[in-house]
């Protein structure tokens, strides 16, 4: 039984469901904003957080994939599968990467933005005394379970890829929280899956 890599097994193609997740995320986007205006980020200190970020993103894949080897070596599960991505051509890249910009896109809206926020901010309207009493434990929770969820979201491609995705995700809410907006978090996501499809499409040219 092989362990399956934390990259997708084909390449990305921008689709009617990349656009369908792109309407979604800027209503998602635009519906937060209203309800939970933030401060903006000057432009050194977003630049800081999103190169940051994505240094970090880039140390957690390369250790769990260092994990996922010696565990196969040790319980003698195979080799880790190294996903086929090549992309041949102009056109195949300019869609990929309209793809993973997209999803990257998506993914800060829903998982980073609204999944966790919107309950915070009903928790934080909460007039009950027992729920204020224990609004560190909550909100611990609600972070939590949205970490989680995305990390869920990538259990078909195998337990590598949830463990990574549970890592890169608590990583990438850190980031949307230390300034204060999904633009840091989807340019490091953008630039980390631009990176991973990069050296796997080099790996089997």
């Amino acid at each position: 039984m092989a362990v399956p890599s934390g990259l997708p097994p084909a390449a990305p193609r921008f689709s009617l469901a990349s656009a369908q997740s792109l309407l979604i995320a800027i209503l998602l986007c635009l519906q937060l904003r209203r309800e939970h205006p933030l401060p903006p980020c000057p432009a050194f200190r977003a630049i800081s957080i999103a190169t940051i970020t994505f240094g970090i993103l880039m140390l957690v894949y390369a250790a769990v994939e260092l994990g996922g080897t010696v565990l196969s070596m040790l319980f003698r599960l195979g080799e880790p599968l190294a996903a086929s991505r090549q992309i041949t051509g102009l056109g195949q890249w300019l869609l990929a990467t309209a793809a993973l910009a997209t999803g990257a896109f998506y993914e800060e809206c829903l998982y980073r933005a609204f999944l966790p926020e919107i309950p915070l901010l009903l928790l934080g309207r909460a007039g009950s005394t027992w729920i204020q009493g224990h609004k560190k434990p909550l909100s611990a929770g609600i972070e939590a379970f949205c970490v989680i969820v995305f990390a869920l979201s990538h259990r078909y491609l195998g337990m590598l890829a949830v463990t990574n995705a549970l890592l890169c995700g608590t990583v990438l809410r850190v980031c949307y929280r230390k300034s204060g907006g999904i633009i840091c978090g989807t340019a490091a996501h953008f630039c980390y899956n631009m990176t991973l499809l990069l050296f796997s499409s080099l790996a089997h040219a």
